[in-house]
C-alpha cells in the first residue's frame, strides 16, 4: 500500500473511532443536550467527513499538501462548532470527551509533516478552544482544569508523539531509499568500471557517476602525470577548457593533504580552511569534498566535488564519494594491469620479429640499419642512431641513423668515455637523459637544439666480454624513460650485438673465402705461364659490364666469383694438354671440354658458392647452341654464364698461347663483333664496346700488357734452355 493511502486511512480509522465514542458520551447525556442544534451539525460534519476523504483521495500527489492543510483548518473549525453549540442544560459545559476531538487534525498533521507542523495546529487548537470556551462562559471556577488544561495537554502529548514517530518513520525511510541509491549506485557503477579496460574511460565514467548522484556543481579528477610529482585534471564536469588544463604539484592544497593521510575529506566551509585554494574562474567554492583514488598502497589521484553552497555536502555524500573512488581506483589498477599485459604481449612479438629479421640478414649494413629501425618501431620514437666503437682510435662513429641530419651525422666522432655515448661505452651501463640540451654531459648541445632534441636513451651493445658499440633512442619531447623501458632496449641491444657480431664473421668468412677462391684462381693459373693472371682479368671485364647493366649486387657478387672461379676445372685437365703447341686432337678435344664438369664438382661440396655452379658449368656454352656442354641456346643460358663468355674469349685472343700469338686488342673486338649472335650475346657484346669507346677498357693499355708478357716468356724461355 502506498504511503499515501496508508496515512488515509489512518486519518479516517481515526476519526470513524473517536466518532464512536463521541456517540456513546452522547447517547448518555443526550437528555441534557440541546438538540436542535446538534442535527445540523452532525449532518454537516458527516458531509465534510465524507466529501474530504473523497477529494484526498482523487487529487494528484503535487496538489495534495495545501488541500490537506485548508481541510484541517476547516476540521478544527467544525470542532470548535460542535464545542459550542451543544451545550449541556444543566451544566457550563460540553458533551464530554469532545474536546479530545482536536487531536485528530493535529495527528493527522503531525503524522504527515512531523512534530513542527503538528505543533502549530495544536498552537492553533488551544486558541480556538479557549476561545470558544470563554466567549460562551463556559469555564467553571471550582476545575477549569478539567475543561481547558486537560484535553489540551493530551492534544499536545499526542500529537508531539505521533510527530515524533512520524519523523523517526521518515528519516529511516529516506535512510533506506538513501542506502537503496548508494547501492544501486556503487552497483551499477562497479559494473560499468568492470565493463572497461581503459583508463581513461574509468575517469570519465567516475565523473559521470559522481555529478549524477551527489548534488554539486563542479567535479574534477586530478591524476598523477609520469614521474609523479605533478597532477593535472584527467576528467572533469562543468568546467572551462581553461580550467581543466590545471597542472598542480602532489602537495599542492587540501589535494596534497589528502594523498598524504589516505583519508577523505569534507569541508563544511571554505573560507575557514587554510589550506583550501580557488582553482576555479567562473565560480567560488563555498563547500567541498575530496576523496583519494586509492588501492592498497597505490594512489592514482584526487576526487573533488565542489558546491558554491556553504555546508552543502553530508557524511553520506562524503561515504558514497570515497566508495566511488575505491571502486574507481580498482578499476584503474586492472586497466593498467590489462595495459601493462597488451604491452608485454606486443613487446614480445616486436623483440620476436625483430630478433627473426635482423638475423636473417647477413650484411653488416643491411643488419645496422634493420636495428635502426626496429629500435624507432618499438618504442613509436622518431630518431635513433647506432654508433660502432673502433677500439684501435677509441673513438664511436655513427655507422646507421634514422631522422637525423647529414650535419648531425658529420659532426665528429666520440672519444671513449666522452659525451653521453662515451660513457655508456666507459661504464657500460645505459643512461636515460630527460632533457638533453641542459644535461652538461653531453657536448654537442647546439646540434641537439637544431635537431629537435629533447630526451635520450643510450644503451651498450654488449656482447660477453667486450662492447662493440651504443645504441641511442631519442625524442622529440620531454620523456621520463621507465625501468621497463630501459630493460627492454637494452634486450634489444643484446640482441642487435649479436647480430652485428654475427654480420661481421660473416663478412670475415666472406673475406677468408674470397681469399682461398683468389688463391685457387692464381694455382691455376700458375700451372701455365701463358694463362697466368687470365682469372683476374676476366674477373675484371666480367664486373664492369655487370655493373654497366645495372645488376644488383648480391648479383655482381656471384659473378665475381664464378668469373675468377670459372676454369677451376682445368686443375684435372693433364698439363701436356694444357700446354699443347699445337691443335688439339678430337680426344683432347674431349677432355679439354670436361673441365667446366670437373669445375663444378669440385665447388658443389662449398655451399656458398652455389649461385656460383650454373655460370661455372655453362660458361662455354655458345649463343647459338653450338657450346658444350649441354649445347644450350640464347636465352636458356645464365646471363652471368654468358658475360664470362665474352670476358674468357676476349682475354684469350689478346694473351700468347703455346699454338698462336695474341691478337692485337682492336683485332679481337673486331672479331667480337663477327661472332656477336653466334658464339656471343650481341647484348653482351654491345655493352663490352661501349665500356671500350668510354675508355673504360683501355686497349692501348691491354696491348702494352701483352707486349710485357710476351717478352717474360721470351726471357722464361731462353733461361729454360
Amino acid at each position: 500500500m502506498e504511503f499515501r493511502q496508508r496515512m488515509l486511512f489512518i486519518s479516517r480509522t481515526t476519526r470513524a473511532l473517536a466518532w464512536f465514542y463521541i456517540f456513546i458520551e452522547y447517547w448518555f447525556v443526550r437528555q441534557n443536550l440541546n438538540n436542535k442544534a446538534l442535527a445540523p451539525l452532525v449532518l454537516i460534519g458527516t458531509l465534510f467527513f465524507i466529501s474530504t476523504q473523497i477529494y484526498l483521495n482523487r487529487i494528484p500527489e503535487e496538489r495534495f499538501h495545501k488541500p490537506l492543510r485548508i481541510i484541517t483548518l476547516g476540521e478544527i473549525a467544525l470542532i470548535c462548532a460542535f464545542i459550542y453549540f451543544t451545550p449541556l442544560k444543566t451544566e457550563s459545559s460540553t458533551i464530554p470527551g469532545l474536546p479530545y476531538l482536536f487531536f485528530l487534525p493535529c495527528f493527522t498533521m503531525a503524522l504527515w509533516y512531523g512534530v513542527k507542523e503538528g505543533m502549530v495546529y495544536t498552537l492553533i487548537s488551544i486558541v480556538s478552544y479557549a476561545t470558544i470556551m470563554f466567549a460562551s462562559n463556559r469555564i467553571g471556577t471550582q476545575n477549569p482544569g478539567e475543561q481547558l488544561i486537560a484535553p489540551m495537554s493530551i492534544t499536545f502529548l499526542i500529537t508531539w508523539i505521533s510527530g515524533f514517530m512520524a519523523e523517526t518513520r521518515e528519516y529511516e525511510r529516506r535512510e533506506r531509499r538513501r542506502r537503496t541509491v548508494e547501492l544501486t549506485t556503487l552497483s551499477g557503477f562497479a559494473t560499468l568500471f568492470d565493463s572497461t579496460l581503459k583508463e581513461k574511460h574509468v575517469y570519465k565514467s567516475l565523473v559521470d557517476a559522481v555529478s549524477r548522484t551527489i548534488t554539486c556543481d563542479v567535479v574534477t579528477v586530478f591524476a598523477f602525470e609520469p614521474g609523479g610529482e605533478y597532477l593535472s585534471v584527467a576528467s572533469s564536469y562543468n568546467m572551462n577548457e581553461l580550467e581543466a588544463s590545471i597542472r598542480i604539484p602532489r602537495d599542492y592544497g587540501l589535494v596534497g593533504l589528502v594523498l598524504e593521510s589516505g583519508e577523505a575529506k569534507m569541508i563544511e566551509d571554505t573560507d575557514l580552511e587554510p589550506r583550501f585554494r580557488q582553482m576555479l574562474e567562473t565560480r567560488r567554492i563555498r563547500s567541498a569534498i575530496y576523496a583519494p583514488i586509492k588501492w592498497r598502497d597505490e594512489a592514482y589521484g584526487v576526487i573533488t566535488v565542489g558546491s558554491v553552497i556553504r555546508n552543502n555536502f553530508n557524511h553520506f555524500d562524503l561515504n558514497l564519494l570515497n566508495s566511488l573512488a575505491v571502486q574507481a581506483a580498482v578499476a584503474i589498477h586492472n586497466a593498467r594491469l590489462y595495459a601493462d599485459l597488451e604491452d608485454r604481449i606486443g613487446e614480445l612479438h616486436a623483440i620476436f620479429e625483430i630478433d627473426k629479421a635482423i638475423t636473417s640478414a647477413i650484411e653488416l649494413e643491411t643488419v645496422l640499419q634493420q636495428i635502426v629501425q626496429m629500435s624507432i618501431g618499438l618504442f613509436d620514437a622518431k630518431i635513433s642512431s647506432l654508433m660502432l666503437y673502433d677500439e684501435e682510435s677509441q673513438e664511436l662513429v655513427i655507422a646507421a641513423a634514422h631522422g637525423l641530419s647529414e650535419e648531425y651525422i658529420k659532426k665528429g666522432n666520440i672519444k671513449y668515455g666522452e659525451s653521453i655515448a662515451g660513457r655508456v661505452i666507459k661504464e657500460g651501463r645505459p643512461i636515460a637523459v630527460y632533457d638533453l640540451a641542459s644535461d652538461p654531459r653531453h657536448i654537442y648541445a647546439d646540434y641537439v637544439k637544431k635537431e629537435g632534441l629533447c630526451s635520450l636513451l643510450s644503451v651498450p651493445l654488449s656482447l660477453k666480454d667486450r662492447i662493440i658499440g651504443v645504441l641511442n633512442i631519442y625524442t622529440d619531447e620531454p620523456h621520463m624513460f621507465t625501468t621497463h623501458e630501459i630493460n627492454l632496449f637494452t634486450s634489444l641491444a643484446s640482441q642487435a650485438a649479436i647480430a652485428i657480431e654475427n654480420a661481421r664473421l660473416f663478412e670475415s668468412l666472406e673475406e677468408i673465402y674470397l681469399d682461398v677462391i683468389t688463391a685457387l684462381a692464381s694455382a691455376i693459373d700458375a700451372r701455365d705461364p701463358y694463362t697466368h693472371g687470365h682469372s683476374h682479368r676476366v674477373n675484371e671485364y666480367a664486373i664492369m659490364i655487370a655493373e654497366e647493366m645495372g645488376m644488383s649486387a648480391s648479383e655482381i657478387d656471384i659473378i665475381r666469383n664464378a668469373s675468377i672461379l670459372h676454369d677451376v676445372g682445368k686443375i684435372g685437365i693433364r698439363e701436356e694438354i694444357l700446354k699443347k703447341p699445337g691443335r688439339l686432337t678430337e680426344d683432347e678435344k674431349l677432355e679439354m671440354q670436361y673441365h667446366p664438369y670437373i669445375g663444378t664438382k669440385i665447388l658443389q661440396s662449398v655451399k656458398l658458392l652455389e649461385p656460383v655452379l650454373p655460370l661455372v658449368y655453362y660458361h662455354q656454352e655458345r649463343y647459338d647452341g653450338s657450346g658444350y656442354p649441354e649445347g644450350l641456346k640464347g636465352e636458356e643460358i645464365p646471363l652471368g654464364a654468358r658475360i664470362i663468355a665474352v670476358c674468357d674469349a676476349f682475354e684469350a685472343m689478346t694473351s700468347d698461347r703455346p699454338y698462336r700469338k695474341a691478337l692485337h686488342p682492336a683485332e679481337a673486338i673486331e672479331e667480337l663483333k663477327r661472332e656477336s649472335g653466334h658464339q656471343f650475346d650481341p647484348k653482351i657484346v654491345e655493352v663490352f664496346i661501349s665500356l671500350v669507346e668510354k675508355g673504360a677498357i683501355d686497349l692501348e693499355s691491354i696491348y702494352r700488357q701483352q707486349r710485357q708478357a710476351a717478352e717474360e716468356l721470351s726471357k722464361d724461355a731462353t733461361l729454360n734452355i
